[in-house]
């Protein structure tokens, strides 16, 4: 039994952020069935902008990628990790909605990832997608997470209370025709 590598140097994880980036498959089997104990992608970040392997294949549509690494870990620790945030509060589903890369966003669903965390700009995963014209990536996200209300539950009733916006319109719409037929009557 071979003994897998427990900690990396930064040029280690760089070299598997870079191999998650470019979406090499075969390589990243290698690294982590030969050398490195899969365990270690929850510690792998780019030391600036806290990217994951996981941020980096997302971004760039290896939905391959992202399902072997995320498989390769408990499916509480993958979604630990398909949720981290980099420096700027983004998860992988941020980045692969911006980039319209609709199955990458599937799989990252699978193992959990949440479209509602917000980045340090208030923004979802959602948000980015249509700021982004991804219609394709959009329609997936509001058919796996369209609220349906509960056929035992009441539907929401709206109430009209004096006061409001349009009670005061009225009011004041009444105010001025009468002033118009007062003035009307006056010429005549």
């Amino acid at each position: 039994m071979v003994d897998l590598q427990k900690t990396l140097s930064e040029e280690e994880m760089d070299d598997i952020i870079y191999e998650a980036r470019v979406g090499d498959l075969d390589s990243l089997k290698e690294i982590f069935e030969k050398h490195v104990d899969p365990q270690t992608l929850l510690t792998i970040k780019d030391e600036y902008t806290l990217a994951t392997p996981i941020h980096m294949a997302a971004a760039n549509g290896h939905d391959k990628a992202c399902r072997y690494l995320l498989g390769l870990l408990s499916r509480n620790d993958a979604q630990n990790l398909v949720n981290k945030q980099n420096e700027s509060g983004n998860t992988a589903l941020h980045w692969a909605a911006y980039n319209g890369h609709t199955e990458t966003i599937r799989v990252l669903c699978e193992f959990g990832a949440d479209p509602f965390l917000k980045n340090k700009f208030n923004h979802d995963a959602i948000y980015e997608a249509e700021k982004n014209n991804k219609s394709e990536v959009e329609k997936y996200f509001l058919e796996k997470f369209d609220i349906q209300q509960d056929d035992d539950e009441p539907a929401q009733k709206v109430q009209y209370k004096e006061g409001t916006e349009i009670e005061k319109a009225t009011e004041e719409s009444r105010e001025v025709e009468t002033l118009r037929k007062g003035l009307e009557s006056n010429q005549l």
